[in-house]
């Protein structure tokens, strides 16, 4: 399948591995200081608004993945766990939204997508036989768990101060990856 998509939706290749993790941190730091903002300022629909404040990060992203990333990249393991979980938390918050659901419900969900996508992708680099970057995003994937349990508890809750938490767990394992932390020196 990958073939066949591969033939009928040809990629430029400019977009490497590193290069996706940088602008995916970059991305991720834009929406969620926007969001955490937006819940900062108690703006009237700050749910709405938040998600247009989301559109041009995330069309970026899709557009970047499917003409510009390399094939390896495209159809790898962690991108497709990757897209399954932030379409389905996608989905998820624009129910939330639409419902009206409890300020914190939105950080969880998000929180919740981090701690499956990063043990998703520390399983895949485990399997690949990446050692230090499998212990990355297993450090990631406990952060992320952790801060669940306190969201849940109401600690993180569900004003900027949330999403904040949401953007550092975002960016920074990204950030640390795209930078060669836990990459061996060739």
């Amino acid at each position: 399948m990958a073939t066949r998509l591969a033939q009928r939706l040809p990629t430029t290749g400019r977009v490497n591995e590193r290069d996706l993790l940088r602008l995916g941190a970059t991305l991720g730091l834009v929406g969620w200081t926007g969001t955490a903002a937006l819940a900062w300022l108690d703006t009237p629909a700050a749910g709405l608004l938040a998600l247009v404040w989301w559109a041009l990060p995330v069309a970026g992203m899709v557009y970047a993945i499917a003409r510009h990333a390399t094939n390896p990249v495209r159809f790898s393991t962690p991108l497709l766990g990757w897209g399954v979980l932030n379409g389905t938390a996608t989905a998820v918050t624009l129910w939330a939204v639409s419902v009206g659901a409890p300020a914190g419900t939105v950080p969880l969900v998000w929180l919740s997508d981090l701690t499956l996508g990063y043990a998703w992708t520390a399983v895949a680099l485990g399997r690949a036989g990446r050692p230090a970057r499998t212990l990355g995003y297993a450090a990631a994937a406990l952060a992320c768990t952790v801060a669940v349990g306190l969201g849940a508890a109401s600690v993180t809750g569900g004003d900027g101060g949330g999403y904040s938490v949401v953007a550092v767990l975002h960016v920074v394992p990204l950030a640390l990856d795209a930078r060669g932390v836990g990459r061996r020196r060739r």
